[in-house]
């Protein structure tokens, strides 16, 4: 019987094991399976053997590394005189460390830097994602809170508020929920300040806070009751943030009245603090259950919270059934389904979800790339110094030893790093606050916490990691003999060395080049937003809220209408102003009801869906405030009244459907198709508006008179050449005339209003730009720097080939063409994971599509010329060298 393990697998792991220990571990690993072999027989030998084939290699490797026994035999070393504890090694390392790094400023203040913007973005990021995203919703048991939504499948309506009278129903009949509210917003003055002030007031059913789990931080909130019909109870319950900076956080507020459109309500409890709903508005009054509730018009949002031991699946099967029985029962809720989402999308959409994660990822491909940077100049550092590391070797230092200097090295850096990078972030975070126009949630609470500073934490542990066994691990430990007979001169660095420097520029280059994509994409698309055709101007217009108190009745309506007339009026009377108009919802306001609307002389065809438009409340002028053309017709004037009989003005787009190549002008429109049979004379086309959103097709618009119609705010838009500073002190002495009371309130120009818009769309635009920007410079720098390492450990070659006649253009090309060798493959691997990576971002884009070819042309020739600039500096560097001292090193 053979003794020896098998030819073949010997042959292996000879391949696989350095060849300085070689002979002695396959003589070790043979005696092992001899001593096997005559225990239990060549089966569970060659099993033993078979398992070796990938353990051994690994054990040798890393005892050869670290100095360690592992069962193998370990090459002679000279043995230390002493062996120093761990904590002192480990101090004198940190001291070496630090004199090293004062002794090469430059060095030190690159590599911190480097990892610095690396650190620092991801902290930063951290902090937006943890905010927005990960931190937990202020409700005890929030999985079992829901919100619910009414469906209209057949008019491809799937996330909609409901109906009163659904809304109650629901409420009444729902036995697998514990609490359902709903909340409805109105706007209202508050007086008994210096100068009234508009809030916006939030009216919730009982149940509501029931639902969310609030326990209010004083007081009580709405009891059972307190929201049915009849009751008239004026309570009223303040936001914490409200109750912080308008009352001093002062816990007394409980019990006493505050004055809103003149009636007083007794403040009962102080919400605490939160998102979402908890921040709605700063007052919540309760929402009385109505008379005669309706059900053709959805406002109303709902809440719910599952009842003890039901889950999703019982409760939704239960809120079909309760739709099935209203669609069948009531003509208006034919087709009516119950939807139920849960609290992981309250908080962000699901595109600015996506969004952050993209940055997440993005701040992560800027990570590696410092991780690189960093790690290519400790590579190229560790190569110059290979005769220090030998004679410290010489003088009994082991591997692990070395290895332990080279990661503190490492670790000192990256520590700085963080310091540097957490002071960065800071700053970031406060910008990225300055950046948000509401439209991010949560954004506001984002700063650095102890989970930010255990993500640092974490990450660098991670860059001390990758950065400072690289380095190591590709260090030529075996050739310590010639690098103590050569010298330093003699070191020209190691040519596995140069090609795992030239796979890091590489990667640098394909990372850079997916962020730039990313920030091109983004960049482009938001350059389409912006320049999306409209159907109204921006430039040199104003819009502000006057509050009007809520009307009780229609004569009181018809007394706010008139004195908003009389306010209007007195703008337009000012020499400064163009024009001044009223509209009940602003343009962009992302937010409103709509009406199915139909033309009363054309037959509806069998099973088609009814079109849906919103509509908007308007004075005359307010298309020519907007700029926006009328079309044919004419605009409302004061005969022009709200209700019946009904004059409306309508949007190019409805008129091109209902009445093509044809005079729209005189035909009788229906209005709340489906809701109502109400009909109104069209007196006017005018050209379509992007009323909901720039990103958005064209509305479908109805336009109806603001004559005999008390708004609450009113929104007034005034073309004027005066700026916002000025206009604000002219129309405050206007209000002054008029009434006194009423308070100004949300001043902004549309352009303000535009940019708010895309508020979120541009966060994310700047970010990713920032990055990709970030990460160019890294990989410019670590271009430059392989680089300038090359040219210098060349210097001597370059002379020589001077000297034999080689032209300067020859010995440029020859290092230009060195230099962009992992360049052009960075730019290769970067568009074919650019390419695939990008399809995440299709619902981030509007106008450009994720294939988008001039993008990737302007980014590969963006950096394709930046780093044929970065390899060109060392590249004349090596023209300068000096022939003679160069024969003579050689």
């Amino acid at each position: 019987m053979s003794a020896s393990p098998p030819a073949w697998g010997e042959r292996l792991l000879g391949a696989l094991l350095p060849a300085d220990v070689r002979g002695d571990a396959l003589d070790d690993l043979a005696d092992q399976y001899e001593l096997r072999l005559t225990r239990s027989g060549r089966g569970a030998a060659d099993r033993w053997f078979a398992g070796q084939l990938f353990v051994f290699p690994l054990r040798i490797h890393l005892a050869t590394l670290f100095g360690g026994p592992l069962g193998t035999p370990q090459p002679r070393r000279v043995p230390a005189r002493r062996t120093e504890p761990r904590v002192r090694s480990a101090l004198t390392d940190f001291r070496y460390s630090a004199r090293s790094m004062a002794r090469n400023p430059a060095f030190t203040a690159i590599a911190v830097l480097t990892m610095a913007l690396g650190i620092g973005a991801t902290a930063a990021i951290s902090s937006v994602v943890r905010s927005v995203l990960l931190r937990p919703l202020p409700f005890p048991e929030a999985d079992r809170i829901v919100q619910l939504q009414e469906t209209r499948a057949e008019r491809d309506m799937f996330e909609i508020s409901f109906t009163y009278a659904n809304f109650w129903d629901v409420h009444d009949q729902a036995k697998t929920l514990d609490a359902v509210g709903a909340i409805r917003w109105s706007s209202r003055n508050l007086i008994g300040g210096a100068e009234p002030m508009r809030l916006s007031v939030a009216g919730v059913t009982e149940g509501f806070f029931r639902a969310l789990g609030v326990t209010p931080v004083a007081g009580r909130l709405f009891a059972r009751g307190e929201d049915e019909t009849g009751s008239d109870a004026r309570i009223a319950v303040l936001s914490h943030s409200f109750w912080t900076t308008r009352f001093g956080a002062d816990r007394n507020i409980v019990g006493r009245d505050i004055v809103l459109d003149g009636e007083s309500f007794r403040v009962i409890g102080i919400l605490p603090p939160g998102t979402p709903w908890l921040d709605a508005a700063p007052v919540f009054v309760p929402f009385v259950r109505p008379n005669a509730p309706n059900r053709d018009s959805w406002e109303l949002p709902v809440v719910a919270r599952l009842a003890p031991g039901v889950t999703k699946a019982a409760a939704q099967a239960e809120l079909d059934r309760i739709a099935s029985h209203l669609a069948s029962t009531y003509p208006e809720a034919k087709g009516m389904g119950i939807s139920m989402q849960g609290t992981d999308d309250w908080v962000a959409s699901e595109s600015l979800r996506r969004a952050l994660w993209i940055l997440v990822g993005a701040v992560g491909f800027l990570l590696l790339i410092a991780c690189v940077n960093l790690a290519n100049m400790l590579l190229a550092r560790a190569t110059t110094r290979s005769r220090e590391r030998a004679m410290r070797a010489a003088l009994g230092a082991s591997r692990a030893r070395i290895v332990q200097m080279a990661m503190t090295e490492s670790l000192v850096l990256s520590v700085l790093g963080a310091a540097v990078g957490l002071a960065l972030a800071y700053g970031a975070v406060r910008v990225f606050r300055s950046l948000d126009a509401g439209a991010i949630p949560r954004l506001a609470d984002a700063r650095i916490d102890g989970w930010v500073l255990l993500v640092t934490l974490a990450i660098t542990l991670f860059t001390t990691i990758v950065t400072g066994l690289v380095p190591v691990l590709r260090a030529p430990f075996r050739d310590m003999s010639s690098a103590l007979r050569e010298g330093d001169r003699g070191v020209k660095g190691h040519r596995t060395g140069g090609r795992l420097r030239h796979v890091l520029v590489t990667a640098e280059v394909a990372l850079s080049l997916m962020l730039l994509v990313g920030a091109g994409l983004l960049v482009r698309s938001f350059g389409q937003i912006l320049g999306v055709e409209r159907g109204f101007q921006t430039a040199n217009r104003v819009l502000f809220d006057i509050g009007f108190p809520q009307a009780q009745s229609d004569s009181a309506s018809e007394r706010s209408g008139l004195a908003l007339m009389d306010i209007v009026a007195r703008i337009r009377a000012r020499p400064e102003v163009t024009s001044a108009a009223v509209v009940h919802v602003t343009p962009l306001g992302g937010s409103g009801t709509g009406m199915g609307f139909g033309a009363a002389d054309r037959p509806d065809a069998t099973g088609k869906e009814i079109p849906w438009a919103g509509w908007r409340i308007v004075s005359n002028d307010y298309f020519k405030t907007m700029g926006v053309p009328l079309l044919s017709g004419r605009d409302f004037t004061e005969q022009d009244r709200i209700g019946k009989p009904w004059k409306v003005i309508i949007s190019r787009r409805i008129a091109e459907l209902l009445w093509p190549n044809e005079n729209a002008i005189g035909r009788q429109l229906v209005l709340w198709k489906g809701q109502g049979t109400s009909e109104g004379e069209v007196i006017g086309v005018v050209g379509d508006m992007r009323d909901w959103g720039l990103t958005d097709d064209p509305t479908y618009s109805v336009y109806l008179p603001t004559y005999g119609y008390g708004m609450s705010p009113a929104h007034v838009v005034v073309h004027t050449s005066l700026s916002t500073g000025t206009l604000v002190p002219m129309v405050r002495s206007i209000l002054g005339e008029v009434d006194a009371t009423l308070p100004l309130s949300d001043v902004r120009t549309m352009d303000t209003l535009v940019g708010d818009s895309v508020a979120s769309r541009r966060f994310t635009m700047l970010l990713l730009t920032a990055l990709a920007v970030i990460a160019l410079v890294l990989a410019l720098a670590g271009i430059y720097g392989v680089l300038s390492y090359a040219v210098s450990q060349r210097r001597s070659e370059m002379g020589v080939r001077m000297a034999l006649g080689a032209s300067g253009g020859s010995v440029l090309r020859l290092v230009m063409l060195q230099g962009m060798r992992p360049v052009v493959a960075g730019l290769v691997v970067g568009i074919a994971s650019a390419v695939a990576l990008s399809r995440f971002m299709t619902s981030l884009l509007f106008g450009v599509t994720a294939g988008d070819w001039p993008t990737y042309t302007g980014v590969a020739l963006l950096l394709l010329g930046a780093a044929a600039m970065s390899c060109f500096v060392p590249a004349r560097s090596a023209l300068r060298v000096d022939v003679t001292k160069a024969l003579r090193e050689e």
